[in-house]
């Protein structure tokens, strides 16, 4: 669901280029992912490589080694 003004500002421009809303949208999610993001690669290392207090060996024995 997009807001009104920004859905009509898209269907501006899918009539101005001759192409579908859907076109234009598949574009821009493409060249979003797309784009090599530093802030997002370092938030992602040091979420991988930050030891957190949470689930340990002690965890699993106290509930049966299910995994919780």
């Amino acid at each position: 669901m997009l807001p009104a003004d920004l859905y009509l500002e898209l269907k501006k421009r899918a009539t101005e280029e001759n192409r579908s809303v859907r076109e234009i949208v598949i574009e821009a999610l493409l060249e979003y992912f797309s784009k090599p993001r530093k802030s997002d690669r370092n938030r992602l290392i040091q979420l991988l490589t930050t030891p957190i207090e949470g689930a340990s060996a002690e965890d699993y024995k106290e509930y049966e080694y299910d995994d919780i």
